[in-house]
Formats: C-alpha cells, sequence, structure tokens
C-alpha cells in the first residue's frame, strides 16, 4: 500500500473514532439531584417540575433533572454547601442564605431596588449582572444558570402601612442580613425567624408584620386571616430564586446540552414569573380593596434612599459586595432609580 493509502486509511480511522466518541458524549445520561426553595404544593415547585421536564425533553433524555421540594436532603441555607460537597449536583435559592460567608451574596435581592421584574432582568442580562453572580457561585465550586424570577413580595400587616413612618415601633419578621438592617433602621423591632414560626408569630403578637412572600404565596400560607392588610404592589423585594449547578455536572456536558438547558432556565423564568403575577392578580381579586395599601414612587424614593445606606454599609464587607453594589447602583441610576 502506498503512502498516501496507509495516510488516507489513518484519517478515516480517526474521523471514525471521532464520530464515536462523539456519538458517545450525546449519549451520555445525567443525572442530577437539584434541591429547590418551596414545598411541592405551590406554584413555584410545579414551575421547578415543569422546567425538569422540559429539560429533559430537550435534552432528548439525556439530562434528568430530579426536583426535589425544598427540605428533602438538607435545609435550604445548608443547600449550596450541599452543592460543593457533591451531596446535592443543584440547587434553586441558595443565595438569600450565604450572606454570612460571602458578603456579596446578600446582594441576590437588593432589598427596595427594584420596582420592575423586567428592571431586574435588565441588570442580570444587560448590566453584568449574571458575571457577577457567577464569581459569587465560584465560590462554592459551581455556576450560576439563571435567575427564576418570582414577582414582588408583599408585606402583611395587621395595621396599614402606607409609608416609612409607619413601620416605627411594628413587631416585625425579617430575614437576617440587608433585609433586617433596613427595617430596623426604619425604626421596626426586628425579630429573624424562619419562615415556619411566621404563622404563629403572628397569630400570638410576637409579630405584627413580615417579610415573606408574594401576595398569594402569604394569603395561601393564612396570613390574610390574622394581618389582613398588605402592600401590593410590594415595594421591598422583587423575589427571584438563582440556580445553581456543580461546575463538575455542568462541564460534562456538550455544548447542545448546555444550550438547550440555558434555553429552558430562560423559559422557567418567564413562565414562573407569568404564573406568580397571575397568582397575585387573583389573590388581590378575592380582597377587601381597602386591605390593600398601594405606595407611590414618593415613598417608594424615600424607601429607596434609607435603603442605600444600609447597601453602602454592606458593600464594604468584601470586594465582591463592592462590585455587586457598584454594578446595580449604576444600573439602577440609568433607570432613574436613584
Amino acid at each position: 500500500m502506498s503512502e498516501l493509502g496507509r495516510a488516507m486509511r489513518l484519517v478515516t480511522a480517526a474521523a471514525a473514532m471521532s464520530l464515536a466518541l462523539a456519538g458517545t458524549a450525546e449519549a451520555q445520561q445525567h443525572k442530577w439531584k437539584v434541591q429547590g426553595l418551596y414545598g411541592p404544593n405551590t406554584v413555584i415547585h410545579k414551575e421547578f417540575e415543569k422546567f425538569a421536564a422540559r429539560v429533559k425533553d430537550a435534552t432528548r433524555n439525556t439530562v434528568q433533572i430530579e426536583a426535589l421540594p425544598v427540605g428533602t436532603i438538607v435545609s435550604a441555607a445548608d443547600a449550596a454547601d450541599a452543592v460543593k460537597s457533591g451531596l446535592l449536583d443543584g440547587a434553586v435559592g441558595t443565595m438569600a442564605y450565604q450572606g454570612g460567608k460571602e458578603p456579596a451574596a446578600a446582594f441576590w435581592d437588593l432589598t427596595a431596588g427594584y420596582d420592575n421584574p423586567l428592571h431586574l432582568i435588565m441588570w442580570y442580562r444587560q448590566g453584568g449582572g449574571s458575571e457577577i453572580m457567577n464569581k459569587i457561585s465560584a465560590k462554592w465550586d459551581a455556576v450560576f444558570l439563571g435567575p427564576v424570577i418570582l414577582g414582588l413580595e408583599s408585606i402583611p400587616s395587621k395595621k396599614p402601612m402606607r409609608s416609612i413612618a409607619d413601620f416605627k415601633g411594628v413587631k416585625m419578621r425579617s430575614p437576617d442580613g440587608i433585609p433586617a438592617e433596613i427595617f430596623a433602621k426604619l425604626g421596626a423591632a426586628v425579630s429573624v425567624m424562619p419562615g415556619t414560626e411566621v404563622y404563629t408569630a403572628l397569630d400570638t403578637g410576637k409579630i405584627e408584620a413580615t417579610d415573606w412572600g408574594t401576595l398569594s404565596v402569604n394569603d395561601e400560607a393564612g396570613y390574610n386571616r390574622i394581618a389582613p392588610y398588605a402592600i401590593y404592589p410590594g415595594i421591598h423585594s422583587m423575589n427571584s430564586v438563582d440556580f445553581l449547578i456543580r461546575k463538575s455536572r455542568w462541564t460534562a456536558l456538550t455544548n447542545e446540552q448546555r444550550a438547550a438547558i440555558t434555553a429552558a432556565v430562560d423559559e422557567w423564568s418567564l413562565s414562573t414569573w407569568m404564573s406568580q403575577e397571575q397568582a397575585d392578580r387573583n389573590a388581590a381579586a378575592k380582597r377587601n380593596p381597602e386591605t390593600l395599601v398601594t405606595w407611590g414612587e414618593k415613598e417608594k424614593g424615600e424607601l429607596r434612599a434609607v435603603a442605600r445606606s444600609v447597601w453602602e454599609t454592606w458593600s464594604a464587607k468584601s470586594p465582591l459586595a463592592k462590585e455587586i453594589y457598584d454594578s446595580q447602583v449604576a444600573f439602577l441610576k440609568s433607570l432613574g432609580k436613584l
């Protein structure tokens, strides 16, 4: 056989091996355990399950996500560490609990910053937010695949809260970190407690108001029966959850699989936002209109000014906190919000 013939045979064999390896990579099965932030019967978790089904279809069954409700494997606060250790392959909604380990994580929800879901999405997609969130996620050996927008949270209360002055002296539950410091600065008597204790605390009078979920989520939990007033639309938290996957799991995928999952995350976020918006509108329609308190731009601006002083304090806690603070303040200024 000539040298040319032998060379052609080697090239043909190499090409065949390359195709075979590519076929093997594409056929490889990936099964992920991913824990969510909400219970199995909530609208939000059902959207999570729909997302898992879309990924399975889009990747032709090669990526299968087991969508686990909150607390299935570990507590919500420990989910990021479980991703890093390999106990979970991914987690939904973990950054809210990591501010004590990395202060930048506390900016996942810029309290009192956003009042329009599109603006938050714009910061992630156009303002550099996703890149910064990936820097934070890297501390847990994870990749940030995107935000899932839930919408504006409401504040159930036993008396109407029409301005920042009405927070003074109110006994209020808040998550730790930036939100707790903002409410304390407004004069509220803040209690930091897990969500499982909120109903009893409201019922017994231990608290008079709470930072929790959107209007429909709060009403489904029965808070409106003992704290009949609510700020609607919300003024303090543009709620979203972050979707993290362990880096080794993500890099093991083909480019096609990654593209399909990325597209499914965007669809998941939009679908969840729309479902939550509709649920909130339905909840509002069932209420006595006098129980819904709407803030104007003046009142929201006053709250944002107080909040900014707390953001600034937190921005000094780490280089990443300064980076995410500067990025969001610049973006809000471009919108005329600051």
